[in-house]
């Protein structure tokens, strides 16, 4: 170290002299060692902090997430003091020929950047871990040490621009602030080159395009098999009349008993195993009548606007058809998870009018689910793709007729599949219930010696001498267990969500015909493979181990030849359209590198800004050319 002697002036800066200064040297030498002894002594004390954490328990889930941050709080501030980075770096940056070198405050940004992360990330924690119902002390403790640390920072970071502003000011005033001119010229020239990068990463439709989209979009397109779209709405509007139908003919023959009030929306005892699902579309089993009897209107409603589109068919009119029977597709598809689950809850104290009934207003959700959505998927697809009239050989021709007849075959055997498995499914819970309630902690349920408790909650036992009465027929019934239950949900959504693929499958191929290519079959593909790969692990995992009541009914045969059908499918379709994915693999890798150059362009603005924020706040004022006259005393 030294101290450094010279002289500078406006045309040019002599050359420093520096001169010893051994006892000032020694000085420095012992501060660094110093520094040295204390950012390792704040590493070890981070460390055991550290590793405090696996001594407490876990139980108290915000005491440890506290230990884990105050400790790598520490080591952190440990390293920055051991390793001493420099106060201020020099930064020189040198774009298309032209250098610019910037000063920038290395040691308070590392602390502040350490400050920030951890107190945002004691936050975020400590309002999310634990107990929702109350607050521990662990995060009582961690939210206000993390909010004092931000406050903390943010005072001290202030406190530092004020300070080294007036550097700032003094370094304009003297150099006319030409190095910060040429400074922000050469960061917006940066700005404007992450801009262009941006636009060739994730390119956006011109203004030029866009004036000529009114023309494009009335541009009229011809629709390929229109008599099987228009097949396949028809198909959609019966089942939601009979869906109607047969919701309205169940309610109005409902019956309930005697100690059972009956309403619109109650079903009667027993008729299901549960009254109460956490479903996505309704919460109550009983919930489906209004559901039904407002949804299958509006859909037929639609679907009369789906074959009024059909007519004069433009690009405009291919996507909204499309939008359109996508959104009643998705409603169906979700309800289906719904009403899958209340076909195997179903109970035995039924009616035979009445089973069916309710099998005719729930079964055909799942056939409307794929039929709205291939119809979206079709329309989609033949909107983007202009078809070409190409010359087909014979040989094209057979396998497009065999791939037809092959999706209709499927199609049936898929509906016929889910029915099976729905039935079987359904009677083998009945084995396992009897009674949606449970009335063993009834009063007249009880055994005479049982334990009681009073009005203040002091156990006595009660007991009685009198010969055993005899109990009601409801206190021998039984509820479903939830194990049971789960698992064999599980198989049958997995299973469902199989059928809708195979029935999605068939009807695009049939709907689109010579306009398949590859490209489109990888969609239907995939979800074919995922849905018989989880329908194979939930039947391993879930029902085998149970006595399935298959009634007569070939279960084991349909579901292996469905199940594996749709496995070899699958895989044949994924594989035949791999480029479809790695086509999306490019998309979202060039989504993730358009996302960090924009972080990058908000940032390098942020910077542009502040070059600019001392040039605005001291602005030298600039020498008049004008000469002042003195005054002239005049006698």
């Amino acid at each position: 170290m030294g101290v450094v002697v010279g002289v500078s002036s406006e045309g040019g800066k002599e050359d420093a002299i520096l001169i010893p200064d051994r006892e000032f040297d020694q000085d420095i030498v012992k501060k660094n060692e110093l520094l040295v002894f204390t950012g390792f002594s704040l590493m070890v004390i981070g460390a055991f902090i550290f590793g405090i954490t696996f001594l407490i328990p876990w139980h108290e889930t915000a005491a440890p997430f506290l230990c884990i941050i105050i400790g790598i709080f520490v080591i952190f501030h440990g390293l920055i003091v051991y390793f001493q980075p420099p106060k201020i770096y020099s930064l020189e940056v040198v774009i298309n020929g032209k250098q610019s070198s910037s000063i920038l405050p290395l040691r308070q940004i590392l602390v502040c950047m350490t400050n920030i992360s951890c107190g945002i990330t004691g936050i975020i924690t400590m309002c999310t871990i634990g107990p929702y119902y109350f607050w521990p002390a662990g995060n009582i403790i961690g939210l206000v040490l993390s909010i004092l640390l931000l406050l903390v920072t943010c005072i001290s970071a202030l406190a530092f621009y004020f300070k080294t502003s007036k550097l700032i000011n003094s370094h304009i005033l003297n150099y006319s602030g030409t190095n910060i001119k040429e400074t922000a010229a050469i960061t917006r020239e940066l700005i404007f080159k992450q801009v262009e990068i941006f636009s060739n990463l994730l390119p956006l439709p011109s203004v030029q395009s866009l004036s000529n989209l009114d023309k494009v979009l009335k541009q009229p397109r011809l629709l390929t098999n229109k008599p099987v779209h228009v097949m396949s709405i028809l198909l959609a509007m019966v089942a939601c009349i009979a869906m109607f139908s047969a919701q309205l003919w169940d309610i109005a023959i409902s019956e309930c008993a005697e100690e059972q009030t009956c309403t619109f929306n109650q079903d009667p005892d027993d008729t299901f195993a549960r009254p109460v699902l956490h479903g996505i579309v309704g919460y109550r089993v009983s919930d489906r009548k209004i559901i039904i009897l407002v949804s299958t209107p509006i859909a037929f409603l639609l679907c009369t606007t789906l074959l009024l589109l059909m007519r004069g068919t433009t690009i405009l009119k291919m996507v909204l058809s499309g939008l359109t029977s996508l959104g009643i597709g998705i409603f169906f598809f979700l309800y289906s998870l719904d009403t899958v689950q209340y076909i195997i809850l179903l109970g035995t104290k039924l009616s035979n009018l009445s089973f069916i009934l309710k099998l005719v207003s729930m079964m055909p959700i799942p056939l409307l689910a794929a039929l709205f959505v291939a119809l979206a998927y079709s329309n989609i697809i033949q909107s983007m793709e202009e078809k070409k009239d190409d010359k087909s050989s014979k040989v094209k021709i057979g396998l497009l007729s065999i791939s037809i007849i092959l999706s209709i075959i499927f199609f049936f055997l898929s509906l016929a599949t889910m029915t099976t498995s729905n039935l079987v499914i359904m009677s083998t819970v009945q084995d396992h219930w009897n009674t949606t309630k449970e009335h063993t902690w009834d009063d007249e349920c009880r055994d005479n010696n049982h334990v009681r408790y009073n009005d203040y909650g002091y156990r006595y036992d009660t007991t009685t001498t009198s010969a055993p009465e005899s109990k009601p027929d409801k206190c021998y019934g039984k509820s479903l267990d939830w194990l049971v239950q789960d698992n064999f949900t599980f198989f049958s959504i997995c299973q469902l969500l199989m059928t809708e693929s195979f029935l999605l499958l068939s009807a695009f191929v049939c709907m689109n015909g010579r306009s398949i290519t590859k490209k489109t079959l990888f969609l239907p593909g995939l979800l074919l493979f995922a849905a018989a790969i989880s329908s194979i692990i939930s039947f391993f995992s879930g029902i085998v181990q149970y006595d399935l009541q298959t009634n007569r009914f070939p279960f084991f045969i349909m579901n292996s030849i469905n199940t594996l059908s749709a496995l070899v499918i699958g895989f044949i379709f994924v594989i035949t359209g791999g480029s479809v994915f790695i086509s999306f693999i490019i998309i979202v890798f060039r989504i993730i590198l358009s996302i960090l150059v924009f972080s990058l362009i908000l940032i390098m603005t942020a910077v542009d800004l502040l070059l600019k924020l001392p040039t605005l706040t001291c602005k030298t004022p600039k020498p008049s050319n004008v000469v002042e006259q003195p005054d002239v005393a005049t006698a």
